[in-house]
């Protein structure tokens, strides 16, 4: 997939994540230190952000998405859980899950709720009982 350098440069910087505007000195026309530098930021930014986002081209008719065509400024759920954006440049989804990570995880277990997007951290022996979660992800 060949993305314009301008319109990459445009969506990092509207993502609502822990990436942070490229730095004016790739802009001098280093373009070999910009793109290592953007796969570098694009590869480990799942890592760094934990925010669970992707983004699509949008084409000039608008977003593409599970068939569906989305005009640019729509913003809409998925069945999988996603907030989706369509700007000019892209399509941007984020996760709406918050995923759990810090509770007892000897006595308790996480169960999903599809129509709620969301964890629900229960006791295993009995799932009427909620169990504390001290930090999440999402």
């Amino acid at each position: 997939m060949c993305i314009e350098r301008n319109v990459l440069i445009s969506v990092l910087q509207n993502q609502h994540c822990c990436l942070c505007r490229i730095p004016a000195v790739f802009e001098a026309g280093m373009h070999t230190k910009f793109f290592l530098l953007l796969y570098l930021i694009l590869l480990f930014s799942r890592t760094l952000c934990d925010a669970r986002c992707y983004f699509r081209p949008a084409s000039k008719y608008g977003c593409l998405s599970n068939r569906n065509l989305y005009v640019f400024g729509a913003v809409w759920k998925t069945e999988d859980c996603y907030q989706c954006r369509c700007k000019m440049n892209a399509m941007i989804c984020c996760s709406l899950v918050l995923i759990p990570k810090n509770y007892d995880r000897a006595n308790c277990v996480g169960l999903f709720h599809k129509k709620s997007c969301s964890i629900r951290v229960v006791k295993k022996t009995n799932p009427d009982i909620s169990c504390k979660v001290y930090n999440g992800i999402g």
